[in-house]
């Protein structure tokens, strides 16, 4: 099994510091939004087929782990950039404010599309090993002749 994924790593992986975020001059996402997002996307993984049944202590990948985290992250952050979205005018200027939704969505698709494609990769390995050696036919019954 993997170490255990933390919000640190995650937030070091975004380099999501103050000093970083020059614009916010604070870190952009809270602990338990990234702890809430590791766990959405441990629920996807348990869903996805064959089912399984991990918790973040047990989970088999760190790192599709922590693309699922991110995913999660930045799907809910461009719904939040949706919901805030606004243009000031003012003297034939616009200005845009919260106009980050198509990054963040973007940014949440591609991290969709690499967590869906290393954990169907890992399910089926997953899959194919438990059962190897436990294939049985309908023939072994019968005596060898």
């Amino acid at each position: 099994m993997a170490a255990v994924l933390s919000t640190d790593e995650v937030r070091l992986y975004l380099e999501d510091f103050p000093q970083s975020n020059l614009l916010l001059d604070k870190e952009e996402f809270s602990d338990p939004f990234i702890q809430l997002c590791m766990n959405l996307a441990i629920s996807e993984f348990n869903t996805m087929s064959p089912r399984s049944n991990f918790a973040i202590e047990s989970f088999p990948s760190k790192s599709i782990l922590m693309q699922g985290t991110l995913w999660q992250m930045f799907l809910g952050a461009a719904a939040k950039q949706a919901r805030n979205h606004l243009t000031y005018s003012d003297g034939g200027l616009s200005i845009p404010i919260e106009e980050k939704y198509e990054l963040y969505k973007n940014y949440a698709d591609s991290f969709y599309q690499a967590f869906t494609a290393a954990a169907s990769r890992l399910k089926v390995h997953m899959n194919m090993e438990a059962g190897w050696g436990s294939v049985s036919s309908d023939e072994s019954m019968f005596p060898i002749w």
